[in-house]
């Protein structure tokens, strides 16, 4: 027919006329209800600018009410009496709004050629559509269906998601109700095809009155799926995740900025949190509990205060620790007062430190005692050792469940054999340019780095020479007699510093070892001198009487002087 097939597919307006006049079609209405594509995978379809994702998947749906009306209505083959209706394309359309019938998967095709050739499609599934086998059960219109049509009909409903670009605004409603699905389903749980339609109307739902709604709902969330410190991605899942990190374009920054606010002033988020990709620095609000553990006191206790104070309400009239609410400038007076001086045991249980890796930490100077005194043992200002702890995790990145990159500090240090102060002074010193927040710990033990790094980082000494154990290997004597021999100073050796634990050791320099070899052989050594098999050689020196080297009567192993031993 002179026309392209690809072109007609991306809706070019020309050949779609051409197409109106070849088959005495309406050529108005058949470009409104076709897709034309603008490039970069979008498409301007029924006055809207949409992304592939919303009418072109390979899947194509339809109503098996309307095509068997085609078929009684049409000609004897079904190629040339059915079509497809430009509003099935869309993904957030679920239900024919003539016969009430949801949308059945007719066929799925990868390649646009296939998928579109709708003629030999249909003749292959004519069968099923004649005999219902596709049919689906008819429901009522969910409020959601209704407003779809209309937009796609290019009316106004009033509402207000009216205001945002149609697909964006569908798509958050989705979101929204798989967020609120999973409070009684798992979120990694894929929702029937057959019940896509619950989805986008729970959402519908708390999105059609707007703001209030909205966050009414992300409020009831909340407080349903956890505990604050769980984090927004855990709670809020995929709606969290795709604003976050897919949906980033500018259609979608209403609902983006409306998700952050909610999450800004109804989150206890402090410094080393994460809030939609962004770090936060600085702490706007406070929980009983997050309060609670930066002041290192029983949370019971510390709500009997702040009730005490008007600052949050008894546990029976508010919410839980984790949720019940106060700017930390309304609980200054209270937190102030707060006896936060703690013994050396107490401060480690309260920042989850061991006893040795404070002790180390002591040593490289961190940790000083905030009062101390011949009278009392010293003590220690949590807020200031929590303190030096937030700066550590300035704008670390949020780590759910650490992989085999990521070490605790601690273990770290052990596995490195450094001081876990060295990696701190790493930190501080912003050498470090990956250090992590574990969400569900606190304190010292939140604090994660890789291993790879601090290796890479690390100013490990050079040796003045190799090891005992190494010469000794190489000499053919056991490592035992070798450092017995340095040890009791017949031979020389030079100090030096271990590579990577920095301890103080000894070494054989090349010095050391010539000086080894102008006085001693070893058994091996003289073997191959000779050419003679080292047992011969063993029976050969006991018959001359010529013995190992023993002047004071230990055992220095097959070694001897050398200017005993004639052969």
């Amino acid at each position: 027919m002179g026309l392209s097939f690809s072109r007609i597919i991306d809706g070019d307006p020309r050949d779609i006329t051409a197409l109106a006049e070849l088959t005495d079609t309406e050529a108005e209405r058949l470009l409104a209800w076709s897709p034309k594509y603008l490039g970069n995978r979008n498409h301007y379809f029924c006055g809207h600018v949409m992304h592939a994702k919303a009418i072109k998947e390979s899947a194509v749906r339809g109503c098996p009410d309307c095509l068997r009306e085609d078929l009684e209505n049409g000609s004897a083959s079904p190629e040339g009496a059915v079509f497809i209706r430009g509003e099935w394309l869309f993904r957030p359309v679920t239900l024919c709004a003539k016969h009430h019938r949801p949308l059945s998967p007719l066929w799925r095709a990868p390649a646009k050629l296939d998928r579109y050739d709708i003629a030999a499609r249909m003749a292959e599934i004519a069968p099923a559509i004649i005999s219902g086998e596709l049919d689906l059960q008819t429901r009522a219109p969910a409020d959601f269906d209704l407003w779809i049509a209309k937009r796609l009909a290019r009316q106004s409903t009033g509402i207000w998601l009216d205001q945002f670009p149609f697909y964006p605004a569908a798509h958050f409603c989705e979101l929204l109700g798989r967020a609120c699905r999973s409070v009684r389903f798992l979120k990694s749980a894929n929702v029937p095809p057959e019940d896509a339609w619950k989805v986008f109307q729970v959402g519908f739902r708390f999105a059609q009155d707007g703001e209030s709604s909205i966050r009414a709902a992300l409020s009831s969330l909340q407080g349903l799926m956890g505990d604050s410190t769980d984090g927004p991605k855990k709670i809020f899942g995929d709606l969290y995740d795709r604003l976050t990190f897919d949906l980033t374009n500018e259609d979608y920054a209403p609902f983006r900025t409306l998700l952050r606010d909610h999450i800004r002033k109804t989150w206890p988020l402090g410094p080393g949190d994460d809030l939609m990709g962004e770090p936060v620095l600085t702490r706007h609000l406070h929980s009983v509990l997050t309060a609670s553990r930066e002041y290192g006191i029983d949370s019971r206790r510390l709500r009997k205060l702040l009730v005490t104070a008007g600052v949050v309400r008894p546990l029976e009239q508010g919410r839980s620790d984790a949720w019940e609410l106060f700017t930390p400038e309304d609980a200054e007076p209270v937190l102030s007062r707060l006896e936060t001086l703690l013994s050396a045991a107490d401060l480690q249980d309260a920042l989850q430190i061991s006893r040795t890796h404070f002790g180390s930490l002591r040593k490289d100077g961190y940790f000083a005692p905030t009062l101390e005194g011949a009278d009392h043992k010293p003590l220690w200002d949590l807020r200031e050792a929590r303190g030096f702890i937030d700066d550590l995790l300035q704008g670390a990145e949020p780590v759910y469940v650490p992989t085999r990159s990521w070490a605790h500090l601690s273990d770290a240090a052990i596995r490195l054999k450094v001081s876990p102060g060295t990696i701190i002074r790493l930190i501080e010193g912003r050498r470090l340019h990956r250090v992590g927040k574990h969400v569900s710990r606190d304190g010292f033990a939140a604090i994660l780095v890789t291993l790879d790094e601090v290796e890479r980082l690390l100013d490990r000494p050079t040796t003045p020479g190799i090891s005992i154990q190494v010469f000794a290997k190489q000499c053919g004597l056991k490592d035992i007699y070798l450092r017995r021999l340095v040890r009791m100073g017949h031979i020389p050796s030079t100090e030096g510093r271990n590579p990577k634990t920095g301890a103080k050791q000894r070494f054989l320099s090349t010095e050391d070892i010539e000086a080894f070899y102008a006085r001693f052989i070893t058994l091996r050594d003289l073997a191959v001198e000779h050419g003679i098999n080292w047992q011969a050689l063993r029976h050969e020196l006991a018959q001359r009487g010529i013995e190992p080297f023993s002047p004071d009567g230990e055992d220095y192993g097959a070694v001897f002087e050398r200017d005993t031993v004639t052969l």
